[in-house]
């Protein structure tokens, strides 16, 4: 993603991720000294939050442009690197939280379940992992309809609906959770059902 297109995502795509990134925090609340670990930070909103509440924040992203825009909004004191979910730079049991935010629908199928690992592997026994994606089931009601329509224009423009039904097809985020030695601890919803909200953590190895 480029410069132009990275300043546009907040004012943009940012508001319909608000209900999304509150439902966040209230599965993760922010405590002051955590370490949090977001993959795929995009512009550092979500970081933001974390930073405010007196946390330490490291978001990793592939694009140097997002991540340009997290380093505004975050100022000199987070930790941002370049990089994909599939191998995280940063040590085992290194964060408090690792979250990610609409990243495992951009992933193809066969990476989700290794990234889920990355993720476990950073958060440690002690640690969490927050996932919010797409929902695999349907709320009922005319609110989430809408949300799912707007959902599904919204993936169709950037060429990601396919990943978002093979998502949906593999239970989301919990489905995939055992696979990745990890336990759903928690589950909430936003955008009237569209976007599921899972809190993982980690299974100890037998014998631990």
């Amino acid at each position: 993603m480029g410069p132009g297109p990275a300043r546009l995502y907040e004012p943009v795509l940012g508001r319909l991720l608000e209900g999304t990134r509150r439902a966040v925090l209230a599965l993760a609340t922010p405590r002051p000294g955590m370490a949090v670990v977001d993959v795929g930070c995009g512009s550092g909103a979500l970081l933001a939050r974390y930073a405010a509440a007196g946390c330490r924040v490291i978001g990793l992203d592939p694009s140097p442009a997002m991540l340009a825009e997290a380093r505004r909004r975050l100022g000199p004191g987070a930790v941002l690197a370049v990089g994909g979910a599939a191998a995280l730079p940063f040590p085992s049991g290194g964060a408090d939280l690792v979250t990610a935010t609409m990243l495992l629908h951009v992933l193809a199928p066969g990476e989700r379940v290794g990234a889920l690992v990355e993720m476990a592997r950073v958060a440690g026994e002690g640690g969490r992992v927050v996932i919010a994606d797409h929902a695999p089931g349907r709320e009922p009601g005319a609110r989430a309809r809408l949300a799912r329509a707007l959902g599904a224009a919204v993936e169709g423009l950037a060429a990601h609906g396919g990943g978002v039904r093979s998502l949906r097809a593999e239970g989301g985020a919990a489905g995939l959770a055992a696979r990745a030695g990890l336990a759903v601890e928690s589950e909430a919803t936003a955008a009237g059902g569209a976007i599921a909200i899972t809190r993982l953590r980690p299974i100890a190895p037998p014998g631990r």
